[in-house]
């Protein structure tokens, strides 16, 4: 297989919030129960985004999108139930995930240099992501806007992960086939939406506890950073 295109998620992959949403959650936290350890947080949050991921599936099916302050308390519940907390600590959690980001996001380690060498290679660059318009004000802040055409964003193509319509979409404005492009994300839809567009997909899970279902299957590769995949990326192309 020779890749001509790659298109990369970006929460995760190509930038990190910093702090991450488990530690934010778990700083917050402490005020209420202090013996709460991170990893029970971080096991949380995997559950989580697991719950959002059939969440969207299920809008992207009928067409019906939940309220952002009804997502954001269906979510804070997922810690609720997997950590045990009253009332006060569910609102204090809920408060903390409807905090806007932005200014807290920082370039994934490597992030520069993968980009440089998989464009040295001649390979296409996008970005295929579910997240609002607004996103694009970070990429260029963050100086990596300039690598990247598709850029398709869920909220204005009004179609998210994991339905394969978009992926279809970045291919067509890439001119690739989706069987010559590849998708790094972290979220194991991201594996879903990327084999239903019959496209290959390399995963980087964002943490230790992210498992996939087994209904989704693997993917064909699993990568422990960006640098990881850009090495499975590279291999790829010399094998041709």
């Amino acid at each position: 297989m020779k890749i001509q295109a790659v298109f990369f998620d970006i929460d995760n992959t190509l930038l990190w919030k910093r702090p991450s949403i488990p530690e934010k959650v778990h700083e917050t936290l402490a005020g209420f129960d202090p013996g709460i350890p991170l990893e029970a947080v971080e096991k949380a949050y995997a559950q989580s985004e697991l719950w959002q991921g059939h969440q969207v599936m299920e809008e992207n099916r009928t067409g019906v999108r939940m309220l952002d302050e009804e997502f954001v308390d269906h979510v804070a519940g997922v810690y609720r139930d997997s950590l045990g907390l009253d009332a006060g600590a569910f609102q204090t959690v809920a408060h903390t995930l409807s905090r806007d980001y932005r200014q807290e996001y920082s370039l994934a380690p490597g992030a520069l240099e993968v980009l440089d060498r998989l464009k040295e290679q001649g390979i296409v660059l996008g970005i295929v992501s579910n997240h609002h318009t607004g996103i694009r004000a970070v990429l260029e802040e963050m100086g990596i806007a300039r690598y990247f055409h598709p850029v398709v964003i869920s909220e204005e193509v009004g179609v998210s992960k994991p339905d394969a319509a978009i992926l279809e979409l970045a291919c067509a404005r890439a001119g690739a086939s989706p069987e010559d492009c590849l998708y790094v994300g972290d979220h194991p839809f991201d594996i879903l939406c990327a084999h239903a567009a019959h496209m290959p997909v390399v995963w980087l899970p964002v943490n230790r506890f992210m498992e996939v279902p087994e209904f989704i299957g693997a993917p064909e590769y699993t990568a422990s950073s960006l640098q990881d995949a850009m090495e499975y990326i590279l291999n790829e192309n010399e094998k041709g």
